[in-house]
């Protein structure tokens, strides 16, 4: 299973609309793939009880992560970095976290001409401070709002191209990270 995690929890969010559109595409090739929506976590992790009092959300978000061959994490660029709330998701992850020795693949998503370039690339930062690793081809999805304007989904021939290529890759990356049977 290849876990979509969705990182943000903004109303309206074209993040949530990406992510959806990367569920689909996993399935199409042949994946089961989960979203994991940052959106549906309670207010409590805001609370500084949080990280003693952990939420059942989280908890079960962290199962889902750790049961996943591989994770996918769609961000958009917020002030130049990515949303708060996945950096709290992250730092209230349990420890030895879920993350540890993961494939992990970035789709980064943005208004601007860079993609969420900013994001992604901080990201690439905390992942690799938490041993997982980081699939080196990125996705960066510019004018977002323009990719999604007509149908809530990209019709771009040329993104599905690299969303698709991206998806392959990355099937590839985790099967050659998998411990081997036998």
């Amino acid at each position: 299973m290849i876990a979509i995690l969705i990182g943000t929890n903004r109303l309206g969010s074209r993040t949530r609309l990406v992510g959806a559109q990367l569920v689909r595409l996993y399935h199409e090739l042949g994946e089961e793939a989960r979203p994991i929506d940052l959106g549906l976590l309670p207010i409590e992790v805001g609370s500084p009880r949080a990280y003693a009092d952990r939420p059942a959300e989280v908890s079960r978000f962290a199962a889902l992560l750790g049961e996943a061959r591989g994770i996918v994490v769609v961000l958009p660029e917020y002030n130049g970095s990515f949303p708060g709330i996945l950096k709290l998701f992250l730092d209230l992850l349990p420890h030895p976290s879920p993350l540890e020795g993961k494939p992990i693949c970035l789709v980064g998503a943005a208004s601007g001409r860079f993609g969420g370039l900013r994001a992604v690339e901080q990201m690439q930062n905390h992942l690799l401070y938490r041993r997982s690793h980081p699939y080196p081809y990125s996705v960066l999805l510019s004018d977002v709002e323009m990719l999604l304007a007509k149908t809530a989904r990209i019709e771009d021939p040329a993104t599905i191209k690299r969303l698709r290529a991206q998806a392959e890759g990355f099937l590839g990356f985790v099967a050659s990270l998998a411990p081997e049977k036998g």
